[in-house]
């Protein structure tokens, strides 16, 4: 059983009495010849004593009552003695059995039964399993009365610290920790088999990542996301909003139908078993389009009558027939805007952005070379007003004094274009701008809004108009040699 701290304590007041008993037991008659002192480790004692006196002894064990003397005689045994701090006493009897005023006395303890278990700790409190704090307390008991050694994310032997319950520990890194304490009890004996305490810290927010999604222009309403993340936990999901109340649970992989065309962004977030969301939710956009097939940057257009009527003739055929509806055409079409306006549609490449204009009041041959961002060509076409059938030389010469009439196209809309004639070309990109192909041998360029850059064939150089401008470029007139002359 644990010896209690009282033991030394009373083992002490015992060795002093018993030590002024024996000095005093000098004078008196009676001699303890032998027995137990200091610490036995057998529950039973025999003691020997002697005195000259004839008149016999008297004994008591653990005792300051006078009624417990008791006669006795050399030796004395005494068995079964619980462990602990014990005082034996005698004193002799002399004829007219007088006590010896000054009886002998002998101290000693038994340890019969010496504490060799070790204590069993306990570890009662303390964080398990991840928590989202970089600080941890430990509380811990014993089975018995001692002390207490801990140390933290070590297998050092040299590694144990005294401790005390509670223990904590602060600024812990993010990852896996162990705590370990064990007891001592006060017979010295250690506990072999450390409580042991496993946990995690994590106070970083997970990473989310899209791993497939719709992206560029997609034709159909319907958009489906995976997605996963760094850690376990649930996700929350929004599209097409920055509104903070938009988030809601979703799970990969999050679909979506009816969208409608245009342009749409995905964004999903995860959070931990901690409570830790990502701050930089992942984004996907795209663009949907359901209408009419695209048109290829380099080999198609969209055409389509926005009023009027309008006359087309592609590569291959042999006659012009009313576009009365949307068309994809080829490049090289002859398309004819006299009665009517169309819109003409063309592609900007691999970017999948389309551009669009509206022509009329004139005829032209519309291409575009293969590639991202290529310009569409309109080549006007067609006769001049003084080249009508049947007219004869005199006729044509007087219409084509007045200079007034000749090929022309009006054209307005957004994107890359550039509208050629016979002297000269307007390169627009989002404007309001007229061309003729006069028939006083000029081509005539007006700006109703935006910017034009006019290129003069005649004269080799670039002019820049804007709204409310004109250039006419013109051909030289030919001068007559009179030798020459018939």
């Amino acid at each position: 059983m644990p010896r209690k701290p009282l033991v030394a304590a009373a083992i002490a007041v015992i060795v002093v009495t018993v030590s002024v008993a024996v000095g005093s037991a000098a004078v008196t008659n009676t001699i303890i010849t032998s027995g137990p002192s200091g610490t036995i480790t057998t529950d039973s004692a025999t003691f020997a004593f002697t005195s000259p006196e004839q008149g016999g002894f008297q004994c008591r064990l653990d005792s300051s009552d006078p009624a417990d003397w008791a006669g006795c005689s050399s030796p004395q045994s005494y068995s079964a003695l619980a462990d602990g701090v014990h005082v034996f006493e005698v004193r002799a009897l002399n004829k007219p059995l007088n006590p010896d005023p000054v009886p002998a006395a002998r101290a000693f303890t038994v340890d019969a039964h010496p504490d060799l278990e070790p204590p069993q700790t306990t570890i009662s409190s303390g964080p398990s399993g991840t928590i989202a704090g970089a600080s941890a307390s430990f509380g811990f008991e014993s089975s018995e009365e001692g002390s207490f050694e801990c140390r933290f994310d070590s297998v050092n032997p040299d590694g144990w610290t005294a401790c005390d319950s509670p223990q904590s520990y602060s600024g812990l890194a993010d990852g896996s920790h162990n705590f370990e304490v064990r007891a001592t009890d006060l017979a010295g004996n250690l506990d072999p088999t450390p409580a042991v305490a496993g946990f995690a810290i994590d106070t970083t927010s997970p990473e989310t990542v899209i791993s497939s999604a719709p992206s560029g222009t997609i034709e159909t309403s319907s958009a489906s996301f995976a997605f996963e993340a760094s850690e376990l936990g649930t996700f929350e999901c929004r599209i097409d909003s920055n509104d903070p109340a938009a988030w809601s649970a979703c799970s990969s992989p999050r679909s979506y139908s009816s969208l409608a065309d245009g342009n749409h962004f995905f964004e999903v977030r995860a959070t931990d078993a901690l409570g830790h969301v990502d701050p930089t939710p992942a984004f996907a956009s795209f663009s949907i389009y359901t209408g009419p097939p695209k048109p290829v940057a380099g080999k198609t257009f969209n055409l389509e009558p926005v009023e009027g009527s309008i006359e087309l003739q592609c590569p291959g055929e042999t006659a012009s027939a009313p576009l009365t509806g949307f068309k994809q055409v080829p490049m090289g079409c002859l398309i004819n805007t006299r009665h009517g306006v169309v819109d003409l549609t063309a592609s900007k490449g691999s970017s999948n952005e389309l551009q669009g204009a509206h022509f009329w009041g004139g005829v032209f041959v519309a291409t575009q070379d293969e590639g991202d961002n290529q310009t569409v060509g309109l080549k006007l076409a067609g006769r001049r007003m003084c080249e009508r059938r049947g007219a004869g030389k005199e006729a044509t010469a007087r219409i084509s004094s007045g200079g007034k009439h000749g090929r022309r196209l009006w054209g307005s809309g957004k994107g890359n274009y550039s509208t050629s004639g016979s002297y000269g070309s307007a390169t627009v990109r989002g404007t309001t701008w007229l061309v003729v192909d006069r028939c006083d041998s000029s081509t005539l360029f007006k700006v109703a809004e935006g910017t034009v850059a006019v290129r003069d064939f005649v004269k080799d150089k670039d002019v820049t108009l804007t709204a409310g401008g004109q250039y006419i470029a013109k051909a030289p007139i030919p001068r007559l040699n009179p030798d020459a002359l018939p």
